[in-house]
């Protein structure tokens, strides 16, 4: 993933999400952003945390909504 969409994705979901650390680290691994969606949905099965499961479906959702 090019550094101008982690930029944008970071600047449009951060104010929403409480762990961006963890939101970072996910962009970093992610080749593009289905493969960030990919990795979110297979995190969101397994992740027990109230708080990082909010996080992600915030994330999620507004990676979708983006046109």
């Amino acid at each position: 993933m090019d550094e101008k969409t982690k930029e944008d994705l970071l600047v449009d979901i951060a104010p929403y999400i409480e762990d961006i650390e963890f939101f970072k680290e996910f962009l970093e691994k992610s080749k593009d952003i289905e493969d960030l969606k990919r990795r979110l949905k297979e995190l969101l099965e397994k992740e027990e945390d109230i708080t990082r499961k909010t996080d992600i479906k915030i994330i999620l959702n507004k990676i979708e909504s983006t046109p």
